[in-house]
């Protein structure tokens, strides 16, 4: 059996995906965020991190290609590129899961394009199925749209 790794999971539509745990720097509760006048749709906002600005991406409006529905309380996670942190706006967060290296697979074809691009791997236990998106391509991927 193969080494094992951790994995934070989290909701994006009736999605569940997850990043490595060795890139989140933080969870955090629902935030103030500062809209960006004239940003693309999957930026969300900028978020003072003491001191620390930030740019938080839209998970859902990156790979649902849809805004948030009113209500709800969507989560934020920090994670580390680089040197740098960037913010992910998600729906909500779900359990850390534990994957050996064999349980990591391709992506299916199956999986919409928009998620397909940014996932790096997916994890099947059981039933479940969680998406290991890939955060430096959904940091350029946000960035960039």
């Amino acid at each position: 059996m193969g080494e094992s790794e951790q994995f934070c999971s989290f909701l994006i539509g009736e999605y569940r995906c997850a990043v490595p745990m060795d890139h989140i720097t933080e969870v955090l509760a629902p935030q103030h965020l500062t809209p960006v006048p004239a940003a693309p749709s999957t930026v969300a906002g900028l978020l003072n991190l003491r001191g620390q600005i930030l740019t938080v991406l839209d998970l859902r409006a990156s790979l649902l290609g849809v805004g948030r529905p009113p209500g709800g309380d969507p989560m934020v996670l920090v994670l580390e590129r680089g040197t740098q942190l960037f913010a992910l706006l998600v729906d909500a967060i779900g359990d850390v899961v534990r994957a050996v290296s064999e349980e990591l697979l391709p992506t299916p074809e199956t999986i919409p394009l928009s998620f397909r691009k940014l996932t790096a791997a997916v994890i099947q236990q059981g039933d479940t199925i969680t998406l290991v998106l890939d955060a430096q391509h959904v940091a350029q991927a946000g960035a960039t749209a």
